[in-house]
């Protein structure tokens, strides 16, 4: 006793994934776009001011603004400044001389020797890190309105 079903609207369903997924790419990428760019304003606003002040105003939005690797797009926040990374994450004071010679780095007594002193640690402001974390809970609530926006268009 075979049954039989007959599926009515298939094709419809189809044809409304096919413009669904034909809008998606340009809707994630403008998510996106705008994510990277509040994380980046928010960023600048958490970097400490220097005697420079160019820390703050070289963070940006890498372009191409979205990069595409298969599946996975990714926005890239970046600082043009080569201290940035420092200030972020930290570093060691060292007064007194190089601590690197021909690509090794000196042991401590090696230091003594030539005369270079550690002066201590600076920690870390994490300015990127506390603006990515704020961004995270953001980022899922738009998702999820970019996709209400998306499936609402679409037909069934």
């Amino acid at each position: 006793m075979a049954q039989d079903y007959n599926i009515f609207g298939f094709e419809e369903l189809t044809a409304s994934f096919r413009k669904l997924e034909a809008k998606y790419p340009n809707q994630a990428d403008a998510m996106l776009v705008a994510q990277g760019k509040a994380v980046a304003d928010k960023t600048k606003l958490l970097s400490p001011v220097g005697k420079t002040k160019k820390l703050r105003g070289s963070w940006r939005v890498k372009k191409p603004k979205v990069y595409k690797n298969g599946t996975v797009r990714v926005v890239r926040v970046q600082s043009q400044a080569p201290h940035a990374h420092l200030v972020e994450q930290g570093h060691q004071i060292v007064r007194g001389g190089k601590t690197r010679v021909n690509g090794r780095t000196l042991n401590r007594v090696q230091r003594s020797v030539r005369g270079i002193q550690s002066g201590g640690r600076v920690e870390g402001k994490q300015m990127l890190e506390k603006s990515i974390r704020e961004a995270e809970s953001r980022f899922y609530r738009n998702a999820e309105k970019m996709l209400d926006i998306l499936t609402n268009d679409v037909e069934v």
